[in-house]
């Protein structure tokens, strides 16, 4: 794992077949997870998708589904599913906030392999399998899958910035570690030395970093991963592309950002309060100079968003 060509790790068939390996021996269990809150509809597509997975033969898998206080129907949709291949356990969780239900699906999972997807996401049907494989070969203790936006969503206005600020990693260099919630998987012995996502961040609390920092401190601590050409499919809600929640996006990231850099990073913010008031002027400029502009309408330029997120990371 030491240059970039080993930087990416692939299914191969011999890896699965080979199932008489110590390393295999070793790990024989998996739970795929699921953090969800309100959105039904979109749960039991990607519900639909898991139904359709080869499981490997070398493999006990179970599903783990952690409702995050859907006031939905998002508990009948599970229970409709619960007479899938895949052996299902429904967690209900009050406490708002992702990277918490993350921590409550940790404390619970059964198996020595965490898999981890998203409640918008399509998995192939050889996603387990390719997502596995490195980790029960002893390649790697995590890995990183890719995500593509489905197609329908894509915009001709759209820059690598947009595409990365949605989760869709397709041009991510080898050199890029960092793991998402919607497609990877680590196997248990990570939580040792990383036992829980940092509850402040994520969806429901400033917005986001949750999986980057874990994956931050996976790396720090020794473990290694590696990316995986496994490509899901991302199926976000299209109110995401509208200018607001684009500025939303930016001021999540912001905040997501000093967090990480003041608590974890112990970095000091110099001149906070000054670079804020710089950064506020350029917004205030950036207003004036722009034509006109609907908060409900679709995209934002990155230099919007840039200025947006440079504004909250210095105001706390």
């Amino acid at each position: 794992m030491g240059s970039l060509e080993k930087c990416v790790c692939e299914w191969s068939p011999r890896t699965l077949l080979d199932c008489e390996s110590a390393a295999l021996k070793a790990l024989k269990t998996a739970t795929i997870i699921i953090c969800t809150c309100n959105r039904a509809s979109c749960l039991k597509e990607t519900l639909r998708s898991l139904e359709r997975l080869d499981v490997p033969e070398c493999l006990n898998v179970e599903l783990l589904v952690v409702d995050n206080g859907s006031t939905d129907n998002t508990a009948s949709i599970i229970q409709e599913a619960s007479s899938m291949k895949i052996p299902l356990r429904y967690l209900f969780e009050q406490k708002r906030g992702k990277a918490h239900a993350c921590n409550v699906a940790l404390t619970h999972a059964q198996g020595d392999i965490l898999v981890w997807t998203d409640d918008d996401v399509r998995v192939p049907q050889d996603w387990l399998a390719r997502m596995t494989a490195p980790l029960l070969a002893g390649e790697a203790d995590g890995v990183s899958g890719k995500i593509r936006m489905a197609g329908y969503l894509e915009r001709k206005w759209m820059r690598r910035t947009h595409y990365f600020r949605l989760a869709d990693n397709r041009f991510r260099p080898l050199d890029d570690l960092s793991m998402v919630g919607a497609n990877m998987a680590f196997v248990r012995k990570v939580l040792d030395k990383v036992p829980q996502f940092e509850p402040e961040l994520g969806p429901g609390r400033l917005g986001q970093r949750d999986d980057t920092l874990f994956s931050q401190q996976m790396l720090r601590a020794g473990f290694r991963i590696c990316q995986s050409e496994c490509e899901v499919e991302h199926h976000f809600e299209s109110r995401r592309l509208s200018r607001r929640t684009w500025l939303e996006h930016g001021k999540a990231s912001g905040e997501s950002s000093a967090l990480v850099s003041v608590h974890w990073e112990h970095k000091k913010l110099r001149w906070a309060p000054v670079r804020e008031c710089f950064w506020r002027i350029c917004l205030w400029v950036y207003s004036i100079c722009r034509p006109f502009q609907s908060m409900d309408g679709e995209g934002c330029t990155r230099l919007e968003i840039r200025i947006v997120e440079q504004c909250a990371f210095f105001s706390g």
